[in-house]
């Protein structure tokens, strides 16, 4: 999930900076060169490419975060399975269950 995070994150950040780098060469026209490729397109084109670009970005940091969590958790799970550890509390004191529930006598 990490690995395919920063996949997309490198995408989004490599592609957005060189759609931006190509759409400043002109100002009239955009043309789009790399080598082996010529493409001239309309300036809309370029700024729904650069909004791909930024989805992309955020899509692979999420995932990259939502791995992290992951991870972490298996980690603090195993971690608590290993010590034999439980999430109880040290004294929970006395229970006042007649206070709770009312009155028990329906009577009353």
């Amino acid at each position: 999930m990490v690995a395919l995070g920063l996949l997309l994150l490198l995408v989004g950040v490599g592609g957005g900076a060189l759609l931006v780098w190509m759409s400043l060469q002109t100002p009239d026209t955009v043309a789009l060169g790399a080598p082996g490729l010529q493409l001239t397109v309309m300036p809309v084109t370029v700024f729904a490419a650069g909004a791909i670009a930024m989805l992309l970005l955020w899509l692979g940091a999420r995932l990259m975060a939502a791995g992290t969590r992951r991870r972490v958790a298996q980690r603090r799970e195993l971690k608590e399975l290993r010590t034999g550890s439980s999430v109880a509390p040290a004294n929970p004191g006395p229970v006042d269950t007649k206070s709770a529930l009312g009155p028990t006598d329906p009577g009353h």
